[in-house]
């Protein structure tokens, strides 16, 4: 259902050209969407700016480029946040047609799985309610620690008269020298925490038929702080105390306390007004305008994407038996506030199980999803096309006394290349790639999302149960956390 990233490498994302026009999305101006944290994180007022507006562009280049990486973080944290793992709507005290006696009784057989699914239906008129709560600490990307993602921005580029790309060996460029060598480096951390209460209701059309409908009520906090520092390149052209002439002319500062301007500065070319430039640079110690920390945090709560279910057990046999299912996903959720996913999905399922005291259990199921924003663009409003995902799990649900129930299942999705993010390598100005420095690029591979999750259910009255469950990660695809523990009540009337 909710979809767990791109959540989010949260990286630098060094402002945008004031003169470029843009189509209005959720995120293209100030508000309190956590789909916008990241975003507004570097492009509004008290963001990652440099405060002297004529010179933001230089790093605009850069920014599409690095911050498709960024944007991809924040759409996959909106696709995985639609496909975390629900508990089975109808998983407790079944009732099932005894042949010998031509009676339903209730089964003395297990209670059934907690995250899997098993075939049989809960019994005709009967009315299963449950409710659920999980806590999804989420930890990495795609392998990536989501508190230490890293993100590089380079200057724009001057190109000489021949079309070739600067090199030391050339004459200074245009304007203050050695300010086209600068870069940004910046550490971003990202933390991510969803509370999710889901309620149940199933109900027994039939003795092999029954529908059922699932309310998640969510709560989302993303916050994401990004320590930046603006890299003075040593450019061969500027020696001794020209250096630092061209430190203190160079506009590539971060806002700081205010300084007035202390006179003409070396290496100020005609064509700029460098008296704006001192406003934020303390000349006698220039390291203050080259770090800073920014930092944003969004939380909402509310409903999620609604699922209603119709399964049919279509092959019943004394203990083997088989059901097809759809579910079908309501864009009920705020998917602005990753509160669901901005898009209709279907997903058909085949259930298979054997009833015993240890009960084997399998389902495989393919999920069609719609159109929306969070596989689009925050900024300009337009909608992608949210990954379609193949779901599967197997595993074992066991009778250990009459009142408790002990489940294990391996649960699986495999997501059809949604976008995703890499670690790299930076590449400056002078096309030269730098492995000492970290940066997160933009993917889209197809990769599996496998988790273990061990269980219980214990019978507390008459058909009153209590369900604990801990799923763990066995991989590093996607948007994931570690551990995912459930606590939750059910009851069958």
């Amino acid at each position: 259902m909710l979809r767990a990233a791109t959540l989010v490498a949260a990286t630098l994302v060094f402002f945008m050209d004031s003169n470029v026009s843009h189509a209005q999305g959720p995120c293209s101006t100030q508000n309190d969407k956590v789909a916008c944290t990241l975003p507004l994180l570097f492009g509004s007022p008290g963001s990652i700016n440099l405060p002297n507006q004529a010179f933001r562009a230089v790093f605009d280049g850069d920014y599409e480029h690095t911050t498709a990486a960024l944007n991809a973080s924040v759409a996959a944290v909106g696709t995985e946040l639609t496909a975390l793992r629900l508990a089975s709507p109808a998983s407790g005290v079944v009732f099932v047609f005894d042949r010998s006696l031509a009676v339903v009784t209730r089964s003395t057989d297990s209670y059934g799985p907690i995250l899997g699914e098993r075939a049989e239906t809960i019994g005709r008129r009967r009315i299963f309610f449950a409710g659920t709560y999980q806590y999804f600490p989420f930890s990495t990307l795609d392998g990536i620690d989501l508190k230490h993602l890293p993100a590089a921005y380079k200057h724009a580029d001057t190109l000489n008269p021949d079309g070739r790309h600067r090199t030391p060996a050339d004459p200074p460029s245009p304007g203050i020298p050695g300010v086209e060598l600068e870069y940004i480096t910046t550490t971003n951390r990202t933390d991510l925490r969803v509370h999710q209460f889901t309620f149940y209701a199933t109900y027994g059309l039939t003795n092999r038929i029954d529908v059922s409908a699932v309310v998640p009520i969510l709560n989302v906090r993303l916050g994401i702080s990004s320590n930046a520092t603006i890299v003075r390149g040593l450019d061969p052209t500027v020696q001794g105390p020209a250096l630092l002439a061209a430190y203190i002319a160079s506009p590539n500062t971060f806002p700081g306390d205010l300084y007035p301007p202390t006179g003409p500065m070396e290496g100020c070319a005609p064509s700029h007004t460098c008296s704006g430039y001192f406003h934020y640079f303390d000349p006698a110690n220039p390291a203050t305008s080259l770090t800073h920390t920014f930092s944003n945090t969004k939380t909402a709560s509310g409903i999620g994407d609604v699922v209603f279910r119709v399964k049919g057990t279509f092959f019943q046999g004394e203990r083997l038996a088989a059901a097809l299912g759809t579910d079908v996903r309501v864009p009920s959720g705020d998917e602005e506030n990753f509160l669901g996913s901005g898009a209709a999905g279907v997903k058909p399922f085949l259930a298979v199980s054997y009833r015993a005291r240890i009960t084997p259990h399998a389902d495989i199921g393919y999920e069609f999803n719609g159109n929306s924003i969070l596989a689009g663009d925050l900024i300009t409003g337009s909608k992608g096309h949210l990954p379609d995902q193949l779901y599967y799990s197997a595993g074992l649900d066991a009778s250990v006394t009459r009142k408790l129930t002990l489940a294990m299942d391996l649960l699986g999705e495999r997501l059809f290349r949604p976008p995703g993010v890499a670690r790299g390598a930076f590449v400056d100005v002078l096309l030269v790639s730098h492995p000492e420095i970290p940066q997160t690029t933009l993917t889209h591979h197809s990769f599996n999302m496998d988790d273990l999750a061990v269980g219980a259910k214990y019978n507390l009255h008459g058909n009153l149960l209590l369900t604990g469950n801990v799923q763990f990660k066995l991989d590093d695809g996607g948007l994931r956390a570690k551990v995912v523990p459930l606590v939750g009540v059910s009851y069958t009337f």
